[in-house]
């Protein structure tokens, strides 16, 4: 061995001993965050009941409930941002990455651990900046009085906490370089100076005296932020730092740091964001509760003499489910592993049994409570009550086309799906004993919902508590469980809430650029059908959904397409619908379809062609649903137009 190789070995193991000394002291702060995060996260909702109680049973109004609510929102959310990028749970588009050679990898990620340190530095100091302004100015809330700037400063400790997990990051990519490679310091230095390249681009701009048009700009700044996505580097860290360096491109230092200020901050500190923790961990809590097992058993009891019954049981039961849990994934591995054993047990062929928990797995975003359409609500400032309603009609129609489907399959072709043996009355009346939470839970947030008691805010305050002890009596629910569900849902909320600061810093870019404006006139320039726009859109969000998770796609898209759809005429609520239907449809599709991979792990040795097979006769009846929803748009629209009642989102 070389000098030259046994000073890359001492080197490389000096690095990797760093970071794993780094890692020690900050995963104990991160983690010891993320425990605070966690109680105040369940205080959040108590908080929220004792309100309602209060109000509505004593006449008592407390007016500090939503600035305090608010603050509690802001702490959660950043003191558990470290945790989450240690464990990997920002959302990152790997279907690329996931097949590079591990050079190449490691290459991107210190161009990228470099990148993200640069967002999160800036973030940082620009929270800090604007404490100290607020402690300065003596800044309080218009109610209670509560002064801002203690929050602010927690929130950029959270920011900062998050710098040394990039920095530790950052030094293990390193380290592995150094062992990787024999001659490591050219691909060093490549590394760097790319991540330089791109952090001085907005300075090289400038000085260069380049002259792009607005909408040429923004279409150079969306696809390199669409590049880097692709790349691995995590959609809200792409699309944060992809925002910054356009708007310095455009207004220079000043200006992008003042709105990096704002956005930091403000992107977050809203009241009616409170939905998205309080919705993750009432999923989260019914996921370990055991009703995923009593909808399943229920729905076979009643269905085993049917062609195809254990099938139709397991979407009966994805639906059921769906109306607890608004996550597709989830819905689709936990009634899996209920419903694919059972169909195995019973003979039915793999392509129809994985075909169905695939295909009821896409309901659990469709049927209320959605995360997708609390996301999609955010962006649009549309109601979130009203596209939960809308996608009650749509949901029980695509129930009740899967299930046809499924029954006439196996009536010309019984053995895709044998019937098994009935049951008598008095097991059939018995097993809907196993389905009385899901009801009640759907009455209480829904019911509270439609009928105006509790706004969709409250409604998730009042979903979690209701969540939590009906799993208190499940046997599967421990103390364990509940902290595991606590700590795993406020990080996945910091997750969706970091995109959201990631949307508002390019969306002030995008805003600058006036692309929407620009795109909007150029539509209707064309003098196009707005079907044929919509199509369009459709095949856009078919392809999207392959290969992305459904909250970075409405995040990354809707600012640019929105204004187009409100421009043409579409109702925005139907819209919201028709979309997420899309983007499920894509995430179940060949070639790639994400969620299917999800069924492929459950489902044990199942070939991937064979669930993709499977999935192709419901892929139809989503088309069909969609075709009908265009036909008749009032199957979205029925509900939620006898709510006229409700205010958008952000009101």
């Amino acid at each position: 061995m070389s000098s030259q190789e046994s000073t890359v070995i001492r080197a490389s193991g000096r690095l990797l001993s760093w970071a794993a000394a780094l890692d020690k002291w900050v995963g104990y702060l991160s983690r010891k965050c993320t425990s605070l995060s966690a109680i105040l996260a369940l205080v959040m909702a108590l908080t929220i009941i004792v309100d309602l109680a209060l109000r509505n049973f004593l006449g008592v109004v407390f007016d500090f409930i939503i600035e305090g609510e608010t603050f509690l929102l802001i702490i959660v959310t950043f003191l558990s941002l470290a945790e989450t990028q240690r464990n990997g749970r920002h959302i990152s588009v790997d279907i690329l990455t996931n097949k590079l050679p591990t050079k190449t990898r490691l290459f991107l990620e210190i161009i990228f651990s470099l990148c993200g340190l640069y967002l999160f530095l800036i973030i940082t100091w620009q929270l800090y900046r604007r404490g100290m302004l607020e402690y300065a100015e003596g800044k309080i809330t218009m109610v209670s009085e509560i002064p801002f700037a203690p929050f602010t400063f927690l929130a950029a400790l959270g920011c900062l906490l998050m710098c040394a997990v990039l920095f530790q990051q950052l030094l293990a990519s390193l380290g592995r370089v150094l062992a990787e490679y024999k001659k490591p310091l050219p691909f060093l230095l490549l590394a760097l100076a790319i991540a330089a390249a791109f952090i001085s681009l907005p300075f090289a701009y400038q000085a260069a005296g380049i002259a792009l048009n607005k909408t040429a700009l923004a279409l150079l700044m969306l696809g390199l932020a669409l590049g880097f996505m692709f790349l691995g580097f995590p959609v809200a860290f792409a699309m944060g730092f992809i925002g910054i360096l356009g708007t310095w491109c455009l207004t220079g230092a000043e200006i992008t740091l003042g709105s990096v200020r704002l956005a930091a901050y403000d992107s977050v500190a809203e009241y009616f964001l409170c939905v998205i923790p309080f919705f993750i961990l009432m999923g989260l809590f019914c996921l370990h509760s055991g009703i995923s097992k009593n909808l399943f058993r229920a729905a076979h009891t009643w269905l085993a003499r049917m062609p195809g019954g254990l099938a139709i049981a397991t979407i009966l039961g994805c639906g059921g489910f769906a109306a607890i849990c608004g996550d597709s994934m989830a819905n689709a591995a936990t009634m899996g592993s209920v419903a694919l054993p059972e169909m195995k047990k019973y003979k039915y062929q793999d392509s129809l049994a994985t075909g169905s928990v695939a295909a009821g797995g896409t309901l659990g975003i469709l049927i209320p409570p959605s995360i997708g359409f609390i996301a999609y609500g955010i962006i649009t400032e549309q109601s979130v009550g009203k596209l939960f309603m809308a996608g009650i009609l749509p949901g029980m129609l695509m129930i009740l086309l899967f299930s046809a489907i499924i029954f006439i399959r196996c009536r010309l072709n019984p053995s895709l799906g044998p019937t098994t043996a009935g049951s008598t009355w008095l097991e059939k009346i018995s097993s809907l004993r196993g389905t009385w939470q899901v009801v009640v839970l759907f009455v209480l947030v829904m019911g509270g919902i439609y009928s105006g008691i509790v706004t969709p805010t409250e409604a998730g305050g009042v979903g979690v508590i209701g969540a939590l002890v009906l799993a208190a009596f499940s046997p599967e629910f421990t103390w364990k469980t509940l902290f595991e569900s606590l700590t795993l849902g406020i990080q996945m909320s910091a997750m969706i809430i970091t995109m959201l600061i990631g949307v508002a810093l390019l969306g002030n870019f995008i805003t600058l650029t006036e692309l929407p404006l620009s795109l909007s006139t150029w539509l209707q320039s064309l003098n196009l059908s707005p079907y044929v726009f919509f199509v369009c859109i459709l095949i856009l969000y078919l392809f999207l959904g392959m290969v992305m998770n459904i909250i970075p796609m409405i995040m990354v898209t809707l600012p640019i397409v929105y204004p187009s759809i409100l421009a043409l005429g579409f109702d925005p609520i139907w819209f919201g619908v028709v979309m997420v239907i899309m983007m499920e449809m894509g995430q179940v599709s060949p070639p790639v379809g994400i969620n299917v991979f999800v069924i492929h792990a459950t489902a044990g040795n199942v070939s991937m062609m064979t669930i993709f097979r499977g999935i192709t006769p419901f892929v139809a009846m989503q088309v069909v649903t969609i075709i009908l929803l265009t036909l008749f748009p009032i199957i979205a629209l029925y509900l939620p137009n006898l709510m006229a009642v409700l205010p958008s989102i952000g009101k």
